[in-house]
């Protein structure tokens, strides 16, 4: 979705309020797509400070996890923060990659949002911090309960270390 700010750079409004929803079907992160369950609302403002424009706001949505450690599927709610300088596409300071671009006195509202998605998630995502994740013999879910294997192996780089206990 564009959002069109010619307004705010002929300084005929000083700040533009902005209630956006917009349907997104997916992240891309990390390799993986992860879907979205729930339309992403952004919910800020546009503002012209001595003629540079910034843009700031939160982002919310839900979205579809597995789970690192046991695999099930959840949902969880996201909720990502922006603080961002709006640069034109012909400034100096458009090479950068710091800076969202204006385009043709339009910016893109669904670039923003997606990124401050992406940016509040962890690098592993868990149902639940106390997940105990799968046994790594049987592969039972251990948060539906303890498996009967037998856990006494010994890491293959370690095992020369029992040697010098006998």
């Amino acid at each position: 979705m564009k959002i069109n700010l010619l307004e705010l750079k002929d300084g005929s409004k000083k700040e533009l309020e902005l209630k956006v929803e917009e349907k997104i079907e997916a992240l891309s992160y990390f390799g993986d797509e992860i879907p979205l369950v729930a339309p992403s609302v952004f919910k800020g403002r546009i503002y012209n400070a001595n003629g540079d424009l910034y843009i700031e706001g939160s982002v919310e949505s839900t979205g579809a996890f597995n789970c690192y450690r046991c695999l099930n599927k959840f949902h969880q709610k996201i909720i990502g923060e922006v603080h961002e300088k709006l640069v034109e596409e012909n400034s100096s300071d458009a090479e950068m990659d710091d800076y969202f671009m204006i385009k043709n006195n339009q910016i893109n509202i669904s670039e923003i949002i997606e990124n401050a998605l992406i940016s509040t998630l962890p690098m592993k995502i868990v149902c639940n911090e106390d997940c105990k994740g799968l046994c790594s013999v049987c592969g039972k879910n251990l948060n539906e309960g303890k498996c009967n294997c037998e856990k006494n192996e010994i890491d293959p780089r370690l095992a020369k270390l029992k040697d010098l206990l006998q």
